[in-house]
């Protein structure tokens, strides 16, 4: 028999007259599903690193950042007198994804954005070493803006003593390609200007040209909120664009074209004109799970992008009901409903209740303990310890797109004759 109560949203209860018949083999499905889960969850962690790597990328240069601008105001070693003592010093360990195609520490080693880290023109103007610029692979570089008081300068080691790089009269930035590792870097002294040096070399010649005061080309910086919502067709996240200069301060530039493209989801449009504040937005949704990248471009300008990830849509079944047996003594005392889902995805599953309470002597359980089981598995039997409202989590299940049955029952009912009555109450259970 249909019940009512989720008639109108698409999920179905009925009644199981035949209750439940619980033999081995269901254990045997059980154990291989777990399997299944442990492995795909591991799939799953591994894949969660694209989306991570921004933000440890972020996390760590912001230390480094407030690292090097408080080192400033420490004790400078002059670099003409070869018998002074080392200059503040400053050590980091830096965690680099493998995701990761270069970090730059003063300058843009790939000011024309074409991969290549050594072929910078010559005579081009460029920042003056208050900079970190950084890349993952499939997403735009980044900018980390220093103070202007900041002057990053690659060293190398002479004689025993860490002094400048110097190539064709120029000094050198500090560009890192490989994996993770420690850098140090001095405050030094030299006729007049204070530098930030760095005590490792590398093998590229990304050059900096001091007179600059930050003339890179303009650029784009994108921006996706939420950054992470359901990708359920409906729920929209917005995407700002935001013309920047090379020191990452916003341009105030209106009627600048930008064009849009997504690796996932849906924009509402594709291209865009800035308005007065040198910005403009568009909305995105989308119908499908995972990172998604937002590239915006404008000629004459570096491109941006924006990540956002998609997420599973929750899935909440209402019962707002009361289950006053087991189904061992009364087979009609069981919740069912049916559900369907999109997409093939796992799933952290909740029920919302709260049970009475009945204890006999000799038995230890004093709450219900209600168990839920979706395609006729057994997911978990728990608890509900609580008089009034309580989240339970029972635990994830990897579910494929389709249909789907969802079974909740109490496993010890008590009934004490003129005496307590245990009980237990369903809410909802939610899979999220």
């Amino acid at each position: 028999m249909l019940c009512p109560l989720l008639s109108n949203s698409g999920v179905y209860l009925w009644k199981d007259e035949n209750g439940i018949d619980t033999i081995p083999l269901k254990l045997v499905v059980y154990l291989a599903l777990v399997g299944i889960i442990i492995a795909l969850t591991a799939i799953g962690l591994k894949n969660v690193g694209p989306p991570m790597d921004g933000a440890l990328m972020e996390s760590q240069l912001g230390e480094v950042k407030s690292g090097i601008e408080l080192m400033q105001s420490g004790y400078a070693r002059d670099l003409s007198d070869p018998y002074t003592v080392t200059g503040n010093t400053r050590s980091f360990d830096l965690l680099l994804p493998e995701r990761l195609e270069y970090i730059s520490f003063g300058v843009d080693p790939d000011p024309d954005n074409n991969g290549i880290l050594t072929d910078t023109p010559p005579g081009l103007v460029t920042d003056n070493g208050d900079v970190i610029y950084y890349k993952l692979m499939g997403d735009g570089k980044r900018l980390v803006k220093l103070k202007d008081s900041v002057h990053i300068r690659e060293g190398e080691l002479v004689d025993g003593r860490w002094l400048p790089r110097s190539v064709d009269g120029l000094g050198q930035a500090v560009v890192l390609t490989g994996g993770s590792q420690s850098v140090t870097f001095e405050l030094v002294y030299d006729r007049g200007t204070t530098y930030t040096l760095s005590h490792v070399t590398d093998n590229l010649d990304a050059y900096i040209n001091p007179n600059s005061t930050g003339g890179l080309s303009h650029g784009l910086l994108v921006s996706v909120n939420p950054d992470s919502f359901p990708a359920d067709d409906v729920t929209e996240g917005r995407v700002t664009v935001q013309l920047v200069d090379s020191q990452g301060r916003w341009v105030h530039e209106m009627g600048r074209t930008v064009n849009l493209t997504n690796s996932r989801g849906n924009l509402s449009i594709v291209q865009l004109v800035t308005n007065a504040h040198g910005s403009g937005s568009v909305m995105l949704t989308s119908g499908e799970l995972g990172l998604g990248v937002v590239t915006a471009q404008s000629p004459g300008l570096h491109n941006g992008t924006g990540e956002v990830a998609f997420t599973p849509p929750p899935l909440v079944i209402k019962f707002n009901e009361w289950i006053n047996s087991s189904t061992n003594t009364d087979p009609d005392s069981e919740l069912v409903a049916q559900f369907w889902i999109a997409h093939n995805t796992s799933y952290s599953v909740t029920l919302t209740g709260w049970a009475t309470e009945a204890h006999w002597p000799l038995n230890p359980e004093k709450w219900a303990i209600g168990s839920i089981e979706i395609d006729g598995v057994v997911l978990d039997k728990i608890e509900v310890a609580s008089g009034s409202r309580i989240d339970v989590p029972f635990g994830d299940v990897l579910l494929d797109a389709g249909n789907h049955t969802l079974r909740v029952t109490m496993t010890n009912d008590l009934n004490i004759f003129l005496g307590a009555d245990r009980n237990l109450y369903v809410k909802q259970v939610e899979f999220s």
